[in-house]
């Protein structure tokens, strides 16, 4: 049992990079933990944390060792969860990563009534603008747009989207309303935090199937729909958005489009998960939602 909860413990250390907090979720004294982890690195052999008075840092080895931790802890509350049958419902935590703009809009949603059905199940959203080392991190699912890279990964793509230019009415009267795409030079933007990096150079498909790049210099960056959306509603600049989040806000008369016509090429967005770790039922069960919802969406569907 000692050696499980070592695990156990070392692992909510990683993930909350806090030896207090991880104390206080785990019901346990700050010295126990500390206990713990050092008889852990003890019988190990090797240093899993660097202790200093800035904070706690993740060894190489101590890197590793969580992913095995996250596995083997997974894979035992999974053999659990079988044993129980399924008439018991799911139950655990489910990790999930997507920066935070596409969550707040879409994946939310589509997660509601399957939380609800599954009162014994957690989902843990981790909403990050940076892309993240699913298995140092112990996530299980991370939504992401564009071409994958990480052959790491496994992935399922669940849908497109694409995006249009939005600005307010007022600054439109002070800046001009730019009538072709090489008439947005000279404009002022606001830009979504992708990847850490704002999207400041975009690849435009006209009516007629024309392309063009346009560069989008941007004077206010958010990782955050609700943030980019005030921007834009306080006039800061010329925006690109989902048509699907700007809706509401065009009925109203706040923003208009700009550009009519014109729109990003579309991005695909995928479901992915390391190839490394067995998926748990509850993770499988998660996922199938996002899918099932995802081709439920008319928003998921870019032209």
């Amino acid at each position: 049992m000692d050696r499980l909860q070592q695990l156990m413990v070392f692992r909510r250390v990683v993930e909350t990079g806090n030896i207090t907090r991880a104390a206080r979720d785990l019901n346990l004294s700050q010295p126990s933990v500390s206990r713990l982890v050092a008889e852990l690195e003890q019988r190990l052999g090797v240093p899993l944390l660097l202790r200093s008075p800035r904070g706690l840092t993740v060894t190489d080895a101590g890197a590793a060792f969580h992913a095995e931790a996250v596995r083997i802890i997974d894979a035992l509350d999974e053999a659990e969860a079988s044993v129980r049958g399924a008439q018991s419902g799911l139950s655990g935590t489910v990790r999930i990563t997507c920066i935070s703009a596409f969550f707040d809009a879409a994946v939310m949603g589509w997660l509601s009534d399957f939380l609800l059905a599954n009162p014994n199940l957690v989902v843990e959203a981790h909403l990050s603008p940076n892309v993240i080392d699913l298995v140092e991190q112990g996530i299980d699912l991370a939504i992401r747009f564009g071409e994958l890279r990480h052959q790491s990964l496994i992935a399922r793509k669940i849908g497109r989207l694409d995006f249009a230019f939005y600005a307010s009415p007022g600054y439109l009267a002070k800046a001009g309303v730019p009538e072709t795409p090489e008439a947005l030079a000279g404009h002022s933007f606001c830009s979504l935090l992708i990847g850490g990096r704002p999207w400041e150079e975009v690849q435009l498909e006209g009516p007629g199937g024309e392309s063009v790049t346009v560069n989008t210099p941007s004077r206010f960056r958010a990782d955050n729909l609700i943030s980019l959306i005030k921007a834009t509603l306080d006039g800061f600049g010329i925006s690109l958005l989902t048509p699907w989040a700007a809706i509401p806000h065009v009925d109203s008369g706040a923003i208009v489009p700009v550009l009519p016509g014109w729109r990003s090429e579309p991005h695909d967005v995928h479901v992915a998960w390391p190839s490394t770790r067995a998926m748990p039922r509850r993770v499988r069960a998660v996922l199938d939602v996002l899918v099932k919802k995802a081709a439920e969406d008319p928003r998921m569907r870019a032209r």
